[in-house]
């Protein structure tokens, strides 16, 4: 019997950065070959081209990669949750958190959010934006402590606008800071001065109909496809497993959300 029959779109959007496009290349011809042993009928390669945000609701869906936020906030109920990638260094396995950044040069003896100017990825991000007004919740720092909020469009622009000047502070996914430590210079002038609160890693999702005998059967060929990729390409990305989730494990997102969703970053 053919699992997923018909479902022939896969991406994994969330972290396909240019120089890692071979590495995550790697990943998904592991996961394809091993969704095909499992009688999983999965497409030779990823789409790069569709719009992720579209692609999570689309009934020809068989995976892909969202945000906490996304599926918290538009999609549940929508899809179905299959779980996520653990990382190499990040406990508990499966979580994921933020680093609070600044420059290098930033002599401040304390962490200072008032009148700094701040940039986030997307409003719609928990790493980039809904972790930093915990953050800024958590540490006494008011309703609104930032003079300005830039928009970036993404967590490697905002820790370039960090570097270059044009902000103060970001709050960075810690798997894109794994990767920019790799490949992008302006980390050089950056530097970490706080982490957030860890919460369940990035799901990976499939379309809403998929039976348990489907998700069950896509969990464990998941798992064996981590352990598969090469050890070159496991590095660089940082997996080293996969844990398995259900919608109900991103609980603490939505509650961040219905606390802090309401809270502007601006003066």
């Amino acid at each position: 019997m053919t699992l997923y029959a018909g479902h022939s779109v896969a991406q994994l959007p969330m972290y396909d950065w240019p120089e890692f496009t071979q590495a995550t290349d790697c990943l998904w011809t592991s996961i394809r070959d091993n969704f095909s042993k499992a009688g999983i009928d999965a497409p030779a390669s990823l789409d790069r081209m569709s719009p992720p945000a579209e692609t999570w609701q689309s009934p020809n869906l068989l995976i892909s990669q969202t945000c906490g936020l996304p599926l918290v906030a538009d999609l549940s109920g929508k899809v179905k949750v299959l779980g996520s990638f653990a990382y190499q260094g990040i406990e508990p396995a499966g979580s994921y958190h933020s680093v609070i950044i600044t420059q290098e040069n930033n002599n401040e003896s304390s962490i200072r959010l008032e009148g700094k100017r701040a940039v986030i990825n997307g409003d719609d991000s928990y790493s980039g934006c809904l972790a930093l007004k915990c953050f800024v919740a958590d540490n006494g720092s008011g309703e609104s402590p930032f003079a300005s909020v830039l928009v970036s469009g993404g967590h490697r622009d905002s820790l370039c606008a960090v570097a270059s000047g044009s902000a103060d502070i970001a709050a960075i996914d810690c798997v894109s800071w794994h990767l920019a430590k790799q490949c992008e210079p302006a980390i050089k002038s950056l530097k970490v001065i706080a982490h957030t609160e860890s919460r369940p890693g990035l799901p990976l999702i499939t379309y809403r109909n998929a039976s348990a005998q489907e998700i069950s059967v896509m969990r464990d060929a998941l798992a064996k496809a981590v352990d598969d990729v090469d050890e070159e390409s496991r590095a660089m990305l940082g997996i080293r497993g996969f844990v398995p989730r259900d919608e109900e494990d991103y609980a603490p997102i939505a509650e961040d959300l219905a606390r802090r969703g309401w809270l502007s970053l601006r003066r």
